[in-house]
């Protein structure tokens, strides 16, 4: 296929650093690994010193190398939630991108004000009026520039190709809708657990209009929190009634969390396979990463599958 080079989709976490990584073969596309290493000690993305969080990145992916090679130089990232912050605002359509950028800059001074805006590097989609959002809003994804070169950093000291950085939710809905084609019509919710995070995604025809990460202290917060978020507020009339598809992923999804939330939600979630419609190497069926915990692959997926 003219165009698409071998990739690795990587997610670092706390704890460990996954991949999946995808090549062209023959005309057609397939699932060449899916692994994932632990980290010697857990990482604290606030306090830990720039050359600790690369010894560790380093260390973890030399075992992945150890046991499989890569067979792609070009690679991207899905980064944890505590790397990010989110704000969903109304904006002027009419404002050229660089004013807009500026608007954004301002507006997260206020929600920020003990951060400087000029440390981040800004991510935006916009959102059109729809019948739950009655206004044109933008959802505006930030992350520290800090991060941004650690992971360029490694890139060059590993002879690798560094395409995208993305949000971890952000990168799992691509491997939502690649998936799933119900996906991409009516309204779809996408929920992520995360590590001490848990986010949602609305999407409406495909396109997200919605995003929010709420801070967790422990699981048993989850349906009350989605009680309240599948509910009409204020900035997003939404009612339960109204979701056509509703999916999860993230870390440790089991059947029980998924049948409590659909008892107290009346909710059909599905724990979806970001390898669904992928084409797997056959030495795959063996890996339990695979054939087991392929729901928190998503985000790994969901990157590697990127191609714009």
């Amino acid at each position: 296929m003219a165009g698409f080079e071998n990739q690795v989709g990587f997610t670092i976490s706390n704890s460990k650093l996954q991949l999946a990584e995808v090549i062209y073969s023959d005309g057609r596309f397939v699932l060449n690994n899916v692994d994932e290493a632990y980290f010697n000690e857990s990482l604290n993305f606030e306090k830990d010193k720039e050359t600790k969080i690369f010894s560790l990145l380093q260390g973890a992916f030399n075992e992945l190398l150890i046991k499989k090679p890569l067979q792609s130089t070009s690679v991207s990232f899905a980064l944890p939630f505590e790397l990010f912050y989110v704000m969903q605002v109304p904006y002027d359509n009419t404002l050229l991108h660089q004013d807009l950028i500026e608007e954004f800059k301002w507006e997260f001074s206020v929600l920020y004000p003990y951060l400087s805006t000029n440390d981040f590097v800004i991510q935006y989609f916009e959102v059109e009026k729809n019948n739950l959002i009655d206004q044109s809003t933008v959802i505006v994804i930030a992350i520290p520039r800090k991060f941004l070169q650690i992971i360029h950093n490694f890139c060059n000291n590993n002879n690798l190709k560094l395409k995208f950085i993305d949000n971890i939710h952000v990168a799992s809905e691509r491997a939502l809708m690649l998936n799933y084609p119900s996906a991409s019509r009516g309204l779809t919710m996408s929920a992520y657990l995360g590590n001490k995070y848990f986010s949602l995604i609305f999407s409406l025809d495909g396109k997200p209009i919605y995003f929010k990460v709420i801070p967790l202290n422990d699981a048993a917060e989850i349906p009350s929190l989605l009680l309240v978020e599948t509910s009409p507020q204020k900035s997003f009339n939404i009612s339960r009634n109204q979701i056509d598809n509703a999916f999860i992923t993230g870390e440790e999804i089991s059947a029980t969390i998924i049948q409590t939330l659909n008892n107290a939600l009346e909710i059909d979630f599905k724990y979806f396979n970001p390898f669904d419609k992928i084409k797997p190497d056959p030495n795959l069926f063996g890996n339990k990463y695979y054939s087991e915990k392929f729901n928190s692959f998503s985000p790994s997926a969901g990157i590697a599958y990127r191609l714009a």
